[in-house]
């Protein structure tokens, strides 16, 4: 997945300013005991399961301005490696396209999926899910610019446009991990002029994060994954002959939710989207601990088998337990962690 990844912790909005990319770790409400009396340090255990999902719908929403069409090819070319998590699973994936560029539609053809080779997405039953799909997001330049409403694309898609008997019907269901990816290197601009018209108007920010974990009310921690490959926070970006605008917008969502990002000015994709892969197919890299621990006694073992030392890394930041990509845990496998308390060593935690 990665070069340089920084998750959001729930409650703190994060910018990554310096970093390339950063991918959201999956929200897990921690539990707190009491301290059990002890004479000596209290031996600790933590287990989870990997988890596994049914259903996951992935909805890419790509910018089809002048100058997307590198960004586009880039896209395409990588995603082998995105959909190479779902491709012998039984995970039953959707993985659909629109286009971000809303100058020239009217308001029934917002959101609309895009349909090649006779499908309007991809699942487990598509012939070549890869030809496809690279039909499907190299949508052309031909867009204005006037208008990029990524935003609006995406509520669109999964509201007017999938209601029964609509373009969309199907694609989104209420049970599945839903992910939204949007591809652009301008800010969202509903709200703003359009030189070409009355206006831009779309969905902001301030109520398109609402609806959207309105999706999963309960659960939109873990069942709802945003991630933009954007202009860089605070300034944009500017590497080579790629360049792309602060998307403030869309940062405000990656907040709101805990997303990811990765910088549209990046020059290789493909880390990032096989990482992304992975989360979209359910996944879990990181793993939250309940107490504190003396760190030189942490013992992870994956279906009681100890894990070699350098699978696994410690974060106390996030008090968690993270594998790198290529030593994430299977689907189901039994994730244990042993550890002494660290206030049992007299240590004083803030």
């Amino acid at each position: 997945m990665r070069r340089a990844i920084v998750p959001f912790l729930l409650g703190f909005a994060l910018v990554a300013a310096c970093s390339d990319n950063q991918l959201r770790t999956v929200y897990e409400e921690p539990e707190f005991f009491e301290q059990p009396d002890a004479l000596g340090a209290t031996q600790w255990e933590d287990e989870y399961q990997q988890r596994t999902v049914a259903q996951s719908d992935i909805l890419f929403v790509v910018d089809s301005s002048c100058s997307m069409e590198g960004e586009q090819n880039e896209l395409a070319s990588n995603f082998d490696g995105f959909i190479q998590n779902f491709i012998g699973t039984t995970v039953d994936f959707h993985i659909g396209v629109v286009d971000g560029d809303l100058s020239s539609m009217n308001d029934s053809e917002r959101g609309r999926l895009v349909e090649k080779n006779g499908v309007r997405w991809i699942s487990p039953t598509t012939p070549d899910p890869v030809g496809t799909f690279n039909d499907m997001a190299r949508l052309g330049s031909d867009g204005s610019g006037a208008c990029e409403m990524g935003l609006e694309a995406a509520f669109s898609a999964l509201n007017d446009r999938s209601a029964a008997g609509g373009w969309n019907d199907g694609f989104a269901r209420d049970d599945a991990l839903l992910s939204i990816i949007m591809v652009t290197d301008e800010d969202d601009s509903a709200g703003a002029w359009d030189p070409f018209g009355a206006g831009c108007d779309g969905v902001e920010p301030d109520a398109f994060v609402p609806w959207l974990q309105g999706l999963r009310p309960w659960t939109w921690q873990d069942d709802i994954i945003f991630t933009g490959i954007i202009g860089d926070a605070p300034a944009g970006c500017e590497v080579g002959d790629n360049s792309g605008d602060y998307g403030a917008a869309y940062w405000d969502v990656i907040n709101a939710m805990n997303g990811n990002f990765l910088s549209i000015c990046s020059t290789d994709w493909g880390d990032f989207l096989v990482e992304l892969g992975l989360e979209a197919a359910g996944l879990k890299r990181f793993f939250f601990l309940r107490r504190v621990p003396d760190v030189s006694t942490l013992t992870v073992y994956l279906d009681d088998v100890e894990a070699a030392s350098e699978t696994w890394t410690y974060d106390p930041v996030r008090n968690s337990i993270g594998f790198p990509v290529e030593y994430i845990p299977e689907p189901l496998t039994r994730v244990r962690v042993t550890y002494e308390l660290v206030e049992d060593q007299g240590v004083v935690v803030d």
